[in-house]
């Protein structure tokens, strides 16, 4: 299964690559009426090569789009590029997320299939009380062509945002890891959100009335064959890769509200008996109720800093069904208790040079 995060993740591990991302630069070209002549200069491909033949060598596929990026001038090859895909040309996962529930559901499972079969990047998210943040980290140096990447990602997922909601999303706010571009027009028309530069990792912050939005795409059958056939996979990649339940799970868990999923549900997703999970977490060095553990401990941090909810507020929304629990729980996790926590968070929070000068 290839991925469009895949296809732009293997290349730098990999001697060659689909050609599906010179082709469209190719077009672009000829769009243009610009000669394709330095497309190929220097290169062991030829125009029918690219548009008929397989995958193509690394250093072909870096040659045109460098090249590609020269000719179209100050236009943004990624978002054009991006502007033209949709999320089926993502494979089953891509089957998985237009078929899901709501959007949340759609981003819990790119994150998953990212991660497991993209060694060059990797979609992280988490939930937040304002809603869930999707980060994109490269995993080696980028050089001259992250620019392009991170274009035609955001642009990629802001398609999927919109398609699933329904609506221009302006409310989301797309933070990007590289300098101020001269170029800031071109950026703000391509995405509706706001746009900041210069920041340390390339995310999107989604609002929380986005998230649990009933999909009208939403099929039940097809959503379920697509979770099966992806767990299968997942399943198989897991079993040979080192502290990748620990990853799927953690991320799993960072993607969802209170009440988080409990251990039957996660094995039932992975398609996996719990005492197999159980084993295999332990074997990673870790536990299910550590990790929901850890979770937990984030919610209720996100909760003291942010809110004025009660500690026995907080322990219930968090699916405790005694506060006493919640604070041993919160003690063993932060190493305070919370009341302590939230005193220590306010006390920073007034130190601030900020907030003395106000």
């Amino acid at each position: 299964m290839v991925s469009f995060f895949a296809i732009l993740g293997y290349f730098a591990l990999m001697e060659t690559i689909s050609p599906i991302y010179a082709r469209l630069v190719l077009r672009e070209v000829l769009r243009r009426e610009i000669d394709p002549a330095p497309l190929f200069a220097g290169i062991a491909l030829t125009p029918d090569e690219l548009r008929q033949g397989g995958d193509i060598a690394m250093q072909d596929f870096l040659r045109i789009l460098r090249t590609g990026d020269e000719l179209l001038g100050n236009e943004p090859l990624g978002f054009i590029l991006g502007q033209q895909l949709h999320v089926l040309a993502m494979g089953p996962v891509g089957a998985a997320i237009a078929s899901a529930p709501n959007l949340r559901a759609g981003l819990q499972t790119l994150e998953s299939f990212a991660r497991l079969h993209a060694s060059y990047v990797d979609i992280g998210a988490q939930s937040t009380l304002r809603g869930m943040t999707v980060t994109i980290l490269y995993q080696h140096d980028t050089g001259d062509v992250e620019r392009f990447h991170t274009q035609t990602a955001m642009v990629l997922l802001q398609q999927y945002i919109e398609i699933m909601t329904g609506t221009q999303c302006e409310d989301v706010h797309f933070r990007l890891a590289i300098p101020e571009a001269t170029n800031k027009a071109a950026y703000k028309e391509a995405l509706h959100g706001r746009v900041t530069f210069g920041a340390d990792t390339n995310e999107i912050d989604i609002p929380h009335h986005w998230l649990d939005a009933p999909s009208p795409f939403y099929h039940p059958e097809l959503w379920r064959q697509a979770q099966m056939a992806l767990s299968r996979d997942l399943k198989n990649q897991l079993e040979t890769a080192s502290a990748s339940f620990t990853q799927h799970i953690a991320g799993l868990l960072r993607t969802s509200e209170p009440p988080l999923p409990d251990l039957a549900d996660v094995a039932f997703d992975l398609n996996v008996s719990q005492r197999t999970l159980n084993r295999r977490l332990q074997t990673e060095g870790t536990s299910f109720r550590q990790l929901k553990s850890q979770t937990l401990a984030r919610w209720a941090k996100q909760y003291l800093r942010e809110t004025e909810h009660s500690v026995e507020a907080i322990s219930e929304e968090l699916g405790y069904t005694d506060t006493a629990n919640f604070r041993r729980a919160f003690r063993k996790t932060v190493g305070c208790s919370p009341i302590d926590y939230r005193e220590r968070i306010r006390s920073t929070i007034d130190r601030s040079p900020k907030t003395q000068r106000q």
